[in-house]
């Protein structure tokens, strides 16, 4: 069997290529995840997308895959999620969003972890939690204290959303005047043909 193909189908370490289970590998990445969100907590409106921290946490922990990010970066994050929630600190996966800036299911377990309900507005629910991590984990907060910051696409969609002019509702229709007797619509002159 060539070696290559296995190394695709599982995880290996960076240095020897030697074969890591799976299991052993998701607790590596997760540790280094961990340390990874901390690190990003430090700045104030820092975060990270999904995929770049699964890169980063394959170059700390020097165990790599071939694995797609979505089938097994999920299952790190609640690792995280846990460990965060048993230490009493702040949900660092609020720091970690998907592309579109938006945080996922990783965030709605955070949410289930400390038995709270999944709110109306999940993004905000996450900038609050991001606000805790960056004051935590002693990030130069503004003076007044900042506002939990959303992220850059999650923001620029909500203002273009409040900036968008809904549509002129149409007028309603006039009503042409009617006779008063018979009811039929009048002429333009105003004297009703059949009563007059």
């Amino acid at each position: 069997m060539n070696d290559s193909v296995a190394v695709t189908v599982g995880a290996w370490r960076a240095g020897d290529g030697t074969a890591v289970p799976f299991r052993e590998a998701t607790v590596a990445w997760a540790l280094a995840a961990h340390t990874e969100l901390a690190e990003t907590a430090t700045g104030y409106g820092h975060f990270v997308t999904v995929n770049e921290l699964a890169e980063r946490v394959q170059e700390v922990s020097g165990v790599h895959t071939e694995a797609p990010t979505r089938t097994w970066m999920d299952a790190i994050l609640r690792k995280v999620a846990r460990r965060c929630h048993r230490a009493g600190e702040p949900p660092l996966p609020s720091l970690c969003v998907r592309q579109n800036h938006t945080v996922g299911d990783a965030y709605k377990y955070v949410l289930e972890l400390a038995g709270l309900p999944i709110p109306a507005d999940l993004e905000l629910h996450a900038a609050y939690a991001r606000w805790q991590c960056y004051q935590f984990y002693g990030a130069a907060i503004p003076a007044d204290g900042g506002v939990p910051p959303l992220t850059p696409k999650v923001a620029a969609k909500r203002r273009m959303t409040m900036t968008t002019v809904a549509p002129e509702a149409p007028p309603e229709p006039v009503r042409a005047p009617v006779c008063s007797q018979c009811f039929i619509q009048l002429p333009v002159g105003g004297t009703c043909y059949f009563c007059a």
